[in-house]
């Protein structure tokens, strides 16, 4: 009887996480060990020499430092060693024995011998680079059948077999590396165009700027380095780690760890919280270098974004709120990641790998957010604000997802916020579709409030979307459940309803969300309720001040007023708007007083 030909495996070898997948049943999927379907990058040596690899690995990492190796594709290429207890090894041995537990774990599901791969790299690898990623593959028993650039990869994900000519910006944002490649789609062609990037730029430095920060909130605190000690040192990155991922889909998070250090022979814990926009803060000038390479990338391909017709993001950091909104900014459209961007450039070598064995591929299935979901508010600035809806799960999300955001009440005595939920692609609330409201009462009552609310939204596979508001200091908590949300959202309905111009208009970016709002009885019961807003919690809109406050009190009381008051109130917000723009803090306070005594006048 023939042995079964082996089969070819497509690994995505990471600097922070690997994946194998392989043609299973006609699809192509992810092969998976107990449920996990990522592997982190992380090679140890037990304390009776034993080799580690994978979570278990990355569990001892706190605890033995100088026993356990991550990141080790940072070093690929390099005539160097590194050191694992007391023995060295080169990267490329490193990185073999990463590949062999892949290769494990697929002989594991498939149920044959596996000894060929198609591995996949950065587009901006050297000759050096790719050649050591080959010998790792040889010292893991595989046949390298192929070394493929990881764009290339994502680009087959989502584009395989296709005939049409695209061109599509890959970003690609891992934990150690980033790179960015401009691909042409054509004719089942994939195209590499130009690429830039960093070997030395991903989440690895995000969690050293968040580590870094707070350890200095640390020390302030306590009087203690927790950099100082390996330990200490390991075990506050975890946390780090930890909290970067949960800031991803969070508003605000804790950093948390029990009995860190000692202080005077008393154990202390390190529990700091930190909020999205005090992370992005850190960040933004690395994503800023990103944005600069994905601008070269286009000028070297000799496109212009005009010509571009899809972002695709690609890499466990391009989860981070702050990398999506800056490119949909900069490119002026939405960024495509239908696929688990940890997880794309394994799908795509796999891929690639049957397509080299004569197998037919079958497409990738996923599910969706079909529609981008939020809440109405006031952003911009407090002297000028306007209403707006402000996105929380934005559409083509994996699903089941959950996110959140922090928002503020208008005023310190606010006690009510009507939370009006829409469905749309337009930051005009008219444009949207509103799909629910309900009420938060009983805000600001105790002394720990400080006007800070938590929203969060959830929407399961079934397409059942909650959405809660929780004062952050208190808990107090309520919400709504809508049921069925997705298939209402595609319900077919006469020519003038949302839902079927929703569908026409799928396919247009300029016409996207300019329906007409359905009626609310299609959603069920929909509160009429008085506006009482809130503000977007960032440093442009949080209305800290007593002057913002007033500025509130001095608009809502415009319209009724007439004639020399009418006037008054006019200037001095025109004033207030003007010291505002021009950051006069001295003209500002000024104002303040004018106006505050104006108020009082005419309450009086």
């Amino acid at each position: 009887m023939n042995q079964p030909t082996s089969p070819i495996i497509g690994i995505d070898l990471g600097t922070t996480n690997s994946v194998v997948a392989a043609l299973l049943g006609g699809k192509v999927q992810v092969l998976e060990e107990q449920g996990e379907a990522i592997l982190p990058s992380v090679v140890g040596l037990t304390l009776d020499d034993k080799l580690i690899v994978g979570t278990t690995a990355k569990n001892q990492l706190a605890a033995f430092p100088e026993r356990t190796i991550s990141s080790v594709k940072r070093q690929m290429g390099q005539a160097i060693k590194v050191k694992l207890a007391d023995q060295e090894f080169s990267p490329q041995e490193i990185s073999a024995i990463i590949l062999r537990r892949l290769r494990q774990r697929a002989e594991t599901v498939l149920g044959v011998e596996v000894t060929r791969a198609v591995i996949t790299v950065p587009a901006f690898f050297d000759e050096d680079q790719r050649q050591a990623t080959r010998e790792a593959g040889t010292l893991a028993g595989l046949t390298v059948e192929r070394i493929i650039n990881e764009p290339t990869a994502a680009s087959l994900v989502y584009h395989a077999g296709e005939s049409a000519r695209r061109h599509l910006i890959v970003y690609d944002l891992g934990g150690g590396t980033f790179d960015v490649s401009i691909v042409r789609v054509e004719d089942g062609v994939i195209e590499v165009l130009s690429s830039k990037g960093d070997t030395q730029l991903g989440g690895d430095d995000f969690d050293q700027l968040l580590t870094k920060h707070v350890a200095d909130i640390f020390l302030t605190q306590h009087g203690v380095d927790l950099m100082s000690q390996s330990t200490t040192r390991w075990r506050l990155i975890q946390a780090c780690e930890r909290a970067k991922c949960e800031l991803s889909f969070h508003g605000v998070t804790q950093v948390a760890e029990e009995f860190i250090a000692t202080v005077d022979g008393q154990p202390v814990n390190l529990d700091v919280e930190i909020a999205r926009g005090e992370y992005e803060t850190l960040i933004a000038p690395l994503i800023e270098q990103t944005i600069a390479c994905v601008d070269q990338a286009i000028r070297d391909s000799g496109l212009t974004v005009s010509q571009l017709d899809e972002l695709i993001l690609v890499g466990g950091s391009t989860r981070t709120p702050l990398v999506q909104n800056r490119l949909r900014e900069e490119f002026q459209r939405d960024p495509q990641w239908s696929v688990n961007p940890d997880l794309a450039v394994a799908l795509g070598a796999a891929t690639q790998a049957a397509m080299q064995d004569g197998q037919a591929v079958g497409p990738v299935l996923i599910d969706i957010a079909t529609h981008t979901l939020g809440i109405e508010a006031l952003t911009g600035s407090p002297f000028n604000p306007e209403l707006k809806f402000v996105p929380i799960l934005r559409r083509n999300s994996p699903l089941p997802a959950k996110y959140d955001e922090v928002f503020s009440t208008v005023t310190e005595d606010q006690d009510t916020v009507n939370f009006r939920v829409y469905q749309g692609e337009s930051d005009q609330l008219s444009r949207n579709r509103l799909i629910g409201n309900f009420l938060l009462q009983g805000l600001n009552e105790s002394d720990q409030a400080d006007g800070e609310i938590l929203v969060q939204f959830e929407l399961t596979l079934d397409g059942i979307l909650k959405v809660t508001a929780t004062e952050r200091k208190t808990g107090l908590s309520k919400g709504i459940k809508i049921d069925n949300a997705l298939s209402q959202m595609e319900q077919e309905g006469s020519q003038h309803s949302f839902n079927r111009l929703e569908e026409m208009f799928g396919a247009s970016d300029e016409l996207m969300g300019l329906g007409e709002v359905v009626e609310a009885a299609s959603f069920g019961e929909i509160e009429e309720e008085p506006d009482i807003h809130i503000h977007r919690a960032d440093s442009a809109s949080r209305p800290a001040s007593k002057l913002a406050q007033l500025v509130t009190r001095a608009r809502a009381l415009a319209g009724s007023l007439s004639g020399d008051d009418a006037q008054d109130v006019e200037r001095l917000l025109d004033s207030i708007t003007q010291a505002e723009q021009r950051g006069d803090d001295a003209a500002l306070g000024n104002l303040e007083s004018e106006l505050d005594d104006l108020l009082f006048y005419l309450d009086a």
